[in-house]
């Protein structure tokens, strides 16, 4: 169950800035910047439900899944018409299944299908809604309302308006039934069709890498960060593939630090995260001083994220 929970909502984070509401500019900014500590001591005395969906989002980030399902549930009971809503509640229950027993997971999972798919009816032109949808068809048993022709509507669907995100779509329908080839001729025929190339390579990179492609992952990568135009959240997603590959640290962490230096930071890519992601390089590259220092970099953003708390004392 855990494992399926990870692998369902890996994509949502790579949907977060197109999800984003702007109706509080001030504090929508604070959690583009990774400012978590200050975006929760705002939010946290306010009872809006615009209010209680960033709250949610802050400790989302921070991967305090109870805080984030609290803040979440309220946000919908307080406006149930509201699609975003919905959405972020779903990956909220999906992320705490992730740490949760079996039996709990279970019933987590359902109700983030339940969000998902109620989401998608308040708001059918969401490809972000459809995109997590449709990854929770492709991983859940046919008894949790999994099923790849529901997964393959919704690419239908998403096509409509986004085809290259209908590309993914049947790339991991394809990849779940082994489909390897075909996964990878969706994928890059989502390149071609992308408005963001940038996004479509890391997608393509990170298929090589479940796949042990470590050359080509890091070829895909380099494509990425070539592809004029490309947001600059593309350096962190690029600095994340090649941590995970353990390829090139070197320029993982300049990558990284290209993002953080950009200012053209988003809600999808925290600067706390890019911090820790920095300090897990710099311990591979055997530096522990430095590694400590982003740790606490990230750390005074971010008060609440275990894993950098964790990490730093490990290297002190």
């Amino acid at each position: 169950m855990k494992f399926l929970v990870t692998k369902l909502f890996v994509v949502s984070l790579l949907l977060v800035a197109a999800a984003t509401s702007v109706a509080d500019p001030a504090v929508t900014q604070l959690l583009s910047l990774g400012r978590m500590d200050e975006a929760v001591s705002v939010l946290s005395n306010r009872d809006d439900a615009e209010s209680l969906n960033l709250l949610s989002r802050a400790y989302f980030a921070m991967e305090q899944w109870d805080d984030a399902v609290k803040s979440g549930e309220r946000a919908v009971s307080l406006e149930p018409g509201n699609a975003n809503y919905h959405l972020w509640l779903a990956r909220e229950y999906g992320r705490k299944a992730g740490d949760s027993n079996p039996l709990a997971a279970a019933g987590l999972a359902r109700k983030a299908k339940n969000e998902f798919e109620r989401a998608v009816q308040l708001d059918p032109a969401s490809v972000p809604a459809r995109v997590d949808l449709a990854q929770y068809y492709t991983e859940a048993p046919a008894i949790m309302g999994g099923g790849l022709d529901k997964a393959r509507e919704q690419a239908e669907q998403v096509a409509k308006y986004d085809l290259a995100k209908s590309h993914l779509i049947l790339a991991r329908v394809a990849e779940k039934e082994k489909q390897y080839g075909e996964a990878e001729s969706q994928l890059r025929a989502g390149i071609k069709a992308a408005k963001n190339p940038a996004d479509a390579w890391l997608q393509l990179a990170a298929f090589y890498r479940d796949r042990g492609r470590l050359d080509d992952m890091q070829n895909a990568v380099r494509s990425a960060v070539t592809e004029p135009g490309k947001p600059a959240e593309s350096y962190f997603d690029a600095g994340k593939e090649l941590y995970l590959g353990s390829r090139d640290f070197p320029g993982a962490a300049d990558y990284l630090q290209k993002y953080l230096s950009s200012g053209q930071l988003v809600e999808g890519a925290p600067a706390f995260r890019a911090h820790y992601l920095l300090g897990q390089l710099d311990e591979k590259m055997g530096n522990r001083q430095a590694a400590a220092l982003e740790y606490q970099a990230s750390l005074s953003l971010a008060s609440g994220f275990v894993p950098a708390r964790k990490a730093l004392s490990h290297v002190q």
